[in-house]
């Protein structure tokens, strides 16, 4: 018997990233499944399936609502419907052949009639890049059902030309084209584009909630606690718990606990250790922007671990690590603790809320700082 070739080293690697790639796409078929179960319990995803199963799927729709809610997801997955021509929101792993392929090449980016633009990125969205709607479906042959779909997340991060172009767009509708738009502040989203769509509310998840989600996605105790407390995009729940940002502030949190270095150094700590630096000579730093967006986050997560703290304290509750848990205990014990807790949660959500690129972080720190100790003294 003839012996089978050896494979070369190229060759080998070749089917070891084809195998990742399977994985990772099975990993995120998975996850979009249980985020779209999470949306089948909700008034909007009732609607949405109602629409479907009714076969009475409007031209435009406008989702808008915090951005801790499932509207991005919902935006993806109704459109991913509609261009398959369901009458039930898709859940993949349950369809025909057919339409996972379809679902696939839509998330994939693949998909010839489904055209997707993000808005949560820093520039504004383009009118050329709203026009390019337009051009690519006027040039491509329909898929199987006849159907187009572009998804605009983040609608209102658009540059006022691109909104007119948009507005052109909705007012003289193709047909077979649909629209769905999300917004986190819809006020911001033109009168007139606003009057076009069907507009569908969306609200935060209950901390519960995302507590079940994050457990699903396979975080440990430790980090569904704190990835819950900060209220991410469902979508994005693993992907912060790993994050630089994420994780400095929890060193952070710890520190100002005692359970990890002295509260008195943390200032010093957070200028030489945690924040992140631009253009280090080493060779290590990063860019000035990408810096700055870092260091924003990493405060925002702090300051809104500090008011999940003293809330957590004032209310007596006990979830969360063992540490915090402790922590949360030995705030308690002490005499007036409701009053300082008060004054220090106070301040901690003063401090969350100018998080911004206004503001000098290094020094809202500081006065941070300052403030807290300044509480411990409340009469």
């Amino acid at each position: 018997m003839a012996s089978k070739p050896k494979l070369t080293a190229k060759e080998k690697e070749a089917i070891a990233q084809e195998k990742r790639r399977m994985e990772e796409d099975r990993a995120a078929e998975e996850h979009r499944s249980r985020i779209t179960r999470m949306l089948m319990d909700t008034p909007p995803g009732k609607l949405l399936s109602s629409a479907l199963e009714q076969g009475e799927v409007f031209h435009a729709y406008l989702f808008y609502g915090p951005g801790d809610s499932l509207k991005d997801d919902a935006a993806m997955t109704f459109g991913a419907s509609v261009l398959c021509g369901l009458d039930h929101l898709a859940l993949e792993g349950c369809e025909t052949e057919a339409a996972s392929r379809v679902i696939s090449q839509v998330h994939h980016g693949e998909h010839s009639d489904f055209v997707f633009l993000d808005g949560s990125r820093r520039e504004a969205i383009k009118k050329e890049e709203v026009d390019n709607i337009q051009r690519r479906f006027s040039l491509t042959a329909s898929s199987d059902t006849g159907r187009k779909v572009y998804v605009i997340t983040r609608a209102e991060n658009s540059s006022q030309s691109a909104m007119n172009s948009l507005l052109k767009f909705l007012e003289e509708p193709a047909d077979n084209v649909y629209a769905v738009l999300t917004a986190d502040n819809i006020e911001r989203i033109l009168p007139t584009i606003r009057s076009r769509c069907i507009t569908v509310p969306f609200h935060s998840l209950s901390r519960d909630t995302l507590i079940r989600f994050c457990e699903e996605e396979g975080l440990d105790e430790e980090d569904t606690f704190f990835v819950s407390t900060v209220s991410p995009r469902p979508g994005e729940a693993g992907q912060l718990a790993a994050g630089r940002s994420y994780q400095t502030a929890k060193r952070m949190l710890r520190q100002y606990l005692n359970i990890d270095g002295r509260r008195d150094l943390l200032f010093t700590d957070y200028e030489y250790r945690y924040r992140s630096k631009a253009g280090n000579d080493d060779g290590e730093g990063v860019r000035y922007k990408d810096a700055r967006d870092e260091n924003l986050d990493t405060l925002d997560f702090y300051f809104r671990f500090l008011v999940q703290f003293f809330h957590d304290v004032l209310a007596n509750d006990g979830s969360g690590p063992s540490w915090y848990h402790e922590a949360v205990t030995a705030e308690r014990s002490r005499e007036g603790f409701e009053k300082i807790c008060t004054a220090k949660m106070n301040a901690a959500a003063e401090a969350r809320d100018r998080v911004n690129r206004n503001n000098d972080l290094s020094l809202l720190l500081a006065q941070t700082i300052f403030r807290l100790e300044e509480s411990e003294h409340a009469e």
